[in-house]
């Protein structure tokens, strides 16, 4: 059995988990497709495409991760109107899933650990780890992938609603969109941000309990430019925009963060030496300790995005994570 075809049966056992995962790849730490497996589907991906934006998703977020002194990303999720993109590294390569959360969702995070187990084992066989893990240590790695995907559907649900105060609706915009970021309901957050594509932070909370070695704004725009990476890679991909980027990190399964970005909406700004101004995307930008689990961190985060709608006005992308949310929320693991 070539090395290709050992690694395709392991593969297929993660594609196999679920009808709706519609791909499932391995790919070296710049994309480079290694191995893949994949069923028959309507909607046609390019591998190429897939993994180009996965190893954006990774490599980005792992730079934050590191100003942060968290270590060791475990997974990144990147939601698109019609599929999720997964990315674990293991050791020096990616294996991205492609799944359809519309279909099926929360993924089935023991039969997903256990591929994992397995494919790292692998992965160490053919390309020679210095030192190959233990048992425990193949274990211990399987189990934070585990916990995280398991997490990722798990928490109390918050209630939709807008923290749009309407007794400001005469006041300046920035005002009204500064209430609303006051306006959070539960304590989800450790630091969360509006920034623009330049990595401008428009309003930011810093909720943290701890200190970061990074301040809240470079934290803020560092997270928007990988954010505004993967959308660029992901342009004509097939699967709809980008609406959702959740990365999740940390030393073990029971001391997990996350860091969340999502379109927020569309804001006018205005030049200092001219009457004209020009019209862009802002995005919300969050840390967050996984202590509460992810939905109740998804529900305030589509909450602030719906209210700053109600005060800027409509926006696809915007409005199309928010019914991101929604599903995944009505999905949860009860």
């Amino acid at each position: 059995m070539s090395v290709r075809e050992a690694l395709e049966k392991h593969l297929s056992s993660i594609l196999r988990a679920s009808k709706a995962t519609l791909l499932v790849l391995l790919s070296d730490e710049s994309g480079l497709s290694i191995a893949k497996i994949g069923r028959s589907s309507d909607i046609k991906l390019d591998a190429s495409e897939v993994t180009s934006v996965s190893a954006a998703a990774f490599s980005a977020s792992e730079e934050n991760w590191e100003d942060l002194g968290i270590k060791n990303q475990i997974v990144a999720f990147s939601f698109f109107e019609k599929m999720c993109l997964i990315t674990i590294r293991i050791d020096r390569t990616l294996l991205t899933i492609v799944h359809d959360f519309n279909q099926d969702w929360p993924m089935n995070a023991d039969i997903f650990g256990s591929g994992i187990y397995n494919l790292k084992k692998e992965i160490e066989n053919y390309f020679g780890a210095r030192v190959p893990s233990t048992p425990q240590e193949l274990e211990f790695f399987s189990n934070n992938v585990r916990t995280a995907i398991y997490l990722f559907s798990m928490g109390t649900e918050i209630p939709f609603a807008s923290y749009n105060n309407q007794a400001l609706a005469n006041e300046d915009i920035l005002k009204r969109i500064s209430n609303v970021l006051d306006s959070v309901q539960n304590p989800v957050f450790a630091r969360y941000a509006l920034v623009n594509p330049s990595g401008l932070t428009l309003d930011a909370r810093d909720n943290a309990e701890q200190s970061y070695p990074i301040t809240l704004e470079a934290f803020s725009a560092n997270a928007n430019v990988a954010f505004q990476k993967m959308i660029e890679e992901a342009q004509g991909m097939g699967i709809g925009s980008l609406v959702l980027y959740i990365c999740l990190s940390g030393p073990d399964a029971n001391t997990l963060s996350g860091i969340i970005a999502a379109p927020s909406g569309r804001l006018m700004f205005s030049r200092p030496d001219s009457s004209e101004g020009n019209i862009e995307e802002i995005s919300l930008i969050g840390l967050f300790p996984l202590t509460f689990g992810t939905v109740p961190l998804l529900g305030e985060s589509r909450n602030i995005v719906y209210s700053i709608l109600e005060i800027i006005g409509a926006d696809e992308r915007a409005e199309k994570f928010v019914n991101c949310v929604n599903a995944l929320i009505s999905k949860k693991i009860q």
